[in-house]
């Protein structure tokens, strides 16, 4: 190849290299603004997985040619300071091609515009969306109806029965067996067909005392059955179960219940 053709040749892979990193993936400020917005919105309250963001993210029922969740990443962790889930939302912004305006000084393109956003228990990341390029024939994605979470009304009434039935001498595994085997079904709801999810239970025997409760959807259901017979359940002030307090737990329901907050 002559000299002058090497370097047209190299003068158009850097052009076609430059154009690539300038131009980046698709965007405009009206739609880098509606991702910021959707994002700090759906950031907080927590959700419980990424479904739970997407859900959220597509409250209303947005028209998909506008709006729509095209990747759903779920990233289980316990640190609050690790992304836990991440979301892709495409964006469409038509420009003046819909404007019924008769007149007007430019006209302005249309842009369709992918974001990526992850999530930790804070929020939004620093930096909130990144414009990303929009995965190759993605479609909208919707993500599967909620169950829903909580303390069924059935349980205080069935902790005391379980609780004044168990024997003198239960230990934590059989205390643990005799509610999963006796609580009430959890209920199915009406409008998903959904179960609801099962509560968590945990329990604790001390010195004759047991203290159990069951946690689900920020709900705390305690109960004790001590040493003497006396046999109690009730829901403690969140105040006091929330995590960096007592917590819900079978060793908090027999604190809260012996020495109540005052």
């Amino acid at each position: 190849m002559k000299r002058w053709g090497a370097a047209l040749l190299l003068t158009a892979v850097v052009a076609a290299a430059v154009y690539l990193v300038v131009s980046g993936p698709d965007g405009n400020d009206a739609t880098d603004k509606k991702a910021q917005q959707v994002a700090d919105r759906i950031g907080y309250p927590v959700g419980a997985d990424a479904n739970a963001y997407a859900r959220s993210a597509l409250a209303g029922d947005p028209d998909p040619k506008y709006f729509a969740v095209v990747e759903i990443t779920d990233s289980p962790t316990n640190d609050a300071q690790k992304v836990r889930a991440s979301l892709v939302f495409r964006i469409y912004d038509p420009g003046t091609t819909e404007s019924d305006q008769p007149w007007r000084l430019w006209e302005e393109d249309p842009v369709t515009a992918c974001y990526r956003a992850d999530f930790n228990y804070y929020g939004v990341t620093d930096g909130g969306p990144e414009r990303v390029r929009c995965p190759e024939h993605a479609k909208p994605i919707t993500p599967p109806p909620a169950q829903r979470t909580g303390v069924p009304d059935t349980y205080p009434d069935a902790f005391k029965k379980i609780l004044a039935e168990l024997p003198p001498t239960a230990t934590k595994d059989a205390v643990l067996a005799a509610l999963r085997e006796k609580l009430p079904p959890v209920p199915v709801d009406e409008q998903t067909k959904l179960p609801q999810v099962p509560p968590h239970l945990d329990a604790v025997v001390k010195d004759g005392d047991i203290g159990v409760v069951a946690k689900g959807g920020g709900d705390c259901l305690a109960g004790v059955r001590l040493a003497d017979g006396t046999v109690e359940a009730w829901y403690p002030r969140r105040v006091h179960v929330q995590p960096g307090e007592l917590g819900c737990s079978g060793e908090s329901a027999l604190s809260l219940y012996k020495s109540p907050p005052k």
